[in-house]
């Protein structure tokens, strides 16, 4: 399935910046400045030890839940036009993204075969694992993995692949299916 990111203001935090709201973030425990100068977040799928590894420079948005999750410093000002503040208009373009009961795609089975995607079917809470972000993540079944990019050599083959899981309740709020 292809699916576009609704147009839809949102507020982001540059990390580094010492905003207000990292600093919160930071003594609530969902943001952990570590001493090497980088950043751990605690979303939603970090769901060990370890948070999601972030550098200095780059952005963090806060889930419907208040969980913040990390966006790339590049990526995040190429998809987001800036408004005023900490607000941001959200670039939107199609996306490929697959849940389960849809037929296998060449991308979920690249996933896969190359260890980057592991199911679980006997957890259904835990469906999905990866190493997202310097850590292991897990997502509940119902979950959808989005691509956000695919790469092909000149056989048309897959050689990489940028990936995330979005729980299910994220991804009804933040995304419409294309037909």
């Amino acid at each position: 399935m292809y699916v576009q990111k609704k147009a839809v203001r949102i507020q982001a935090w540059q990390l580094g910046a010492h905003t207000e709201k990292e600093a919160e973030l930071i003594k609530s425990g969902k943001i952990k400045l570590r001493e090497d100068g980088t950043y751990e977040l605690f979303s939603l799928e970090a769901t060990g030890e370890k948070g999601e590894i972030a550098m200095p420079g780059d952005y963090f948005k806060l889930s419907s839940s208040g969980f913040p999750y990390p966006n790339a410093k590049d990526f995040f000002e190429s998809k987001h036009e800036h408004l005023h503040d900490t607000w941001y208009l959200q670039k939107s373009q199609p996306l490929l993204a697959w849940a389960v009961g849809e037929p296998e795609t060449d991308a979920i089975r690249f996933l896969l075969d190359q260890n980057l995607l592991q199911i679980h079917p006997d957890d259904p809470d835990h469906y999905f694992s990866a190493f997202l972000w310097g850590t292991r993540e897990t997502s509940a079944q119902d979950s959808v993995i989005v691509f956000y990019k695919i790469e092909r050599n000149d056989r048309g083959e897959i050689t990489g692949a940028d990936f995330n899981f979005v729980v299910r309740s994220e991804f009804e709020q933040s995304y419409t299916i294309l037909q």
